[in-house]
């Protein structure tokens, strides 16, 4: 389905029985897409009402005039949410999608029940910014690269070799979006600091990050929960690298459903 925001279409996929139980809003990272989570939104459908809207620009929705925030991308997630009639729900990111739900999150926006933060931290290093915004500059010059290792980026060497469908389905995504809207999601989450900010949150918050991420090393999740330590709860996933929800579909949904129904549980 399409909803209007403001002054972009978004394009959404709903999945799962719009009861009164738990619902999921998934926000794909940078250069993604809804279909990002193709593997993993079947699985929470089961359980869970699931919504996974593509951020605009990315995918099927459209871009907009106004400047690429993080903050106006995750109005965007906020009011997907609202028009779909989700009164509470748990809000999972990965990875820049993880920065725009902490964005959420410094809200305290009551139709957020709770949060799943993936492959993703609280605050960028100066050498990160200044890494992120020559990614920028070189993907608006020359476009996302094809070569191989730029393919396996953020999977395991063993995933990379045994599952090259998966990396071409992901390479696929990445390459019809266009570079000018990469470049512009890349300089918007090259330089944030939720860090003071996370420390008002009172949700619950899961965090998952794979011991084997070197795109977003696990020091950064470590900080991410001590930002959070009375509400946040930190899972380290052994030999996991940054694409967690590609690579491990099954156990991400694992976590993803255990978290809801614990949070969907507990009274208001």
């Amino acid at each position: 389905m399409r909803i209007a925001v403001d002054d972009v279409e978004i394009e959404v996929d709903c999945q799962g029985e719009a009861v009164s139980g738990p619902a999921v809003v998934l926000v794909h990272g940078l250069g993604g897409s809804r279909r990002t989570w193709s593997a993993l939104m079947p699985l929470l459908a089961r359980h869970v009402k699931v919504v996974a809207p593509d951020l605009r620009g990315c995918g099927d929705s459209s871009r907009g005039s106004a400047a690429y925030t993080l903050a106006r991308a995750a109005d965007d997630v906020a009011r997907v949410a609202e028009a779909v009639g989700l009164e509470r729900y748990v809000a999972v990111g990965h990875s820049l999608g993880g920065v725009l739900v902490e964005e959420l999150l410094t809200r305290q926006i009551p139709a957020i029940a709770g949060a799943v933060l993936i492959s993703t931290s609280s605050r960028l290093s100066e050498k990160a910014t200044q890494n992120w915004r020559r990614i920028a500059d070189s993907v608006e010059a020359n476009g996302i690269s094809p070569s191989p290792a730029a393919r396996a980026r953020g999977f395991t060497e063993e995933f990379a070799r045994e599952h090259a469908d998966v990396l071409d389905f992901h390479a696929a995504i990445a390459a019809r979006t266009d570079r000018r809207v990469y470049a512009e999601q890349a300089r918007a989450a090259s330089s944030y600091d939720y860090t003071d900010a996370l420390a008002r949150v009172t949700c619950p918050v899961l965090i998952l990050q794979g011991l084997a991420d070197q795109m977003t090393p696990p020091g950064g999740s470590v900080l991410l929960q001590r930002a959070m330590p009375s509400v946040a709860r930190l899972e380290m996933i052994e030999g996991g690298d940054h694409n967690l929800p590609l690579e491990r579909p099954e156990l991400v949904a694992e976590k993803i459903l255990g978290f809801a129904r614990d949070v969907f549980a507990e009274p208001r």
